[in-house]
């Protein structure tokens, strides 16, 4: 198990955390935002172990060691509640959201008196995941939680929450971790070497997405490709076979977005003069190595701005091919300004 100690490098919210589980004055919700890969939900699952803990309440929570504290390492807490995207809490044909169905679920759950606790912690993962009917259904529950209720929500994207279902929870946001950090947990799981190295650069301070990164054969095959199809056009009139060689992979385009903004990250931080983020970045084409070295702020306003918009039309009806074609001219004109 994990301790909230761990967390306190990112500063005095986790410390204010800490203490409230102690005094038992936590805040009857949580918003754990953060990039993906940060820790938000090994955060979500700490606290929850905490304020589900059977120990020595005098001593550090979660103690590790009681009844309640095994049970939350595997998740089987009785009065746990988790929901997430694909796991559905009641019968549904919905495996790509949180359906409303499994927030009626979970508010009859909460109706029932707790098996082995006089709490209940509700942990959502990837909050955004719920459609609009269950963040509307979530809404009057969140005003008026059953005593001794806990709400532990984590998100990336908080834009895609209603803001009645933000305004209602307490924000802690998680931020990058320094380098060292993320070398260390990747050592930690027997990663060294250059390509380790070059993990712990492009994560952009994400311990989860370091070690995808070295998990995945096939990661760098596929950054090498995303980079050369979306940052190597030279001409617009490729622009139409680059996007109709990706136009069948829309279940890919969490991982394309994610390489180009890690890779924009990189070039960000080498814009910045911030130490160690000047090295070149493999596969990138040349023309984007000159970018990063003269760029502006206005510069990557515009570039963000692309992918920002692309992100946007590949969860609405959009087609993938013409959101593909629209992001790679759009690279280009910034590019060549």
């Amino acid at each position: 198990m994990i301790p909230l100690d761990a967390f306190l490098p990112q500063g005095e919210a986790i410390a204010a955390l800490k203490r409230q589980i102690r005094e038992n004055r936590l805040t009857h919700a949580l918003l754990i935002s953060g990039e993906a890969g940060v820790g938000k939900w090994t955060l979500a699952r700490t606290a929850a172990a905490a304020l589900l803990c059977e120990g020595d309440p005098t001593g550090p929570r979660p103690c590790g060691a009681c009844r309640a504290c095994e049970q939350m390492e595997n998740l089987s807490h009785p009065d746990l509640i988790v929901m997430q995207k694909g796991e559905p809490l009641a019968p549904t044909e919905t495996k790509t959201v949180i359906p409303v169905t499994d927030v009626e679920e979970m508010i009859r759950r909460l109706s029932l008196r707790g098996f082995q606790n006089d709490r209940h912690c509700v942990i959502i993962r990837h909050a955004e995941d719920m459609n609009e009917a269950a963040q509307n259904k979530l809404l009057k529950t969140l005003e008026e939680p059953p005593e001794g209720t806990f709400f532990l929500l984590t998100c990336v994207h908080t834009e895609r929450l209603l803001p009645t279902i933000v305004s209602r929870c307490r924000p802690l946001k998680l931020h990058a971790w320094p380098a060292e950090s993320v070398a260390g947990v990747l050592r930690d799981h027997g990663f060294a070497g250059e390509k380790a190295a070059e993990a712990v650069r492009e994560s952009g301070g994400s311990f989860g997405r370091a070690l995808r990164m070295m998990e995945d054969e096939d990661y760098w095959t596929f950054r090498a490709e995303a980079i050369r199809d979306f940052l190597g056009c030279e001409r617009r009139s490729d622009i139409f076979s680059i996007a109709a060689r990706w136009k069948d992979r829309k279940g890919e385009t969490d991982a394309l977005f994610s390489v180009l903004e890690s890779v924009f990250s990189r070039m960000m931080r080498t814009s910045l003069g911030i130490a160690g983020a000047g090295e070149k970045i493999p596969d990138c084409p040349e023309k984007w190595q000159r970018f990063a070295a003269r760029a502006g702020a206005e510069d990557y306003v515009k570039v963000l701005d692309a992918l920002s918009l692309a992100r946007k039309r590949t969860m609405s009806s959009v087609p993938f091919q013409a959101a593909a074609e629209q992001l790679i001219l759009s690279l280009m004109e910034a590019v060549d300004r």
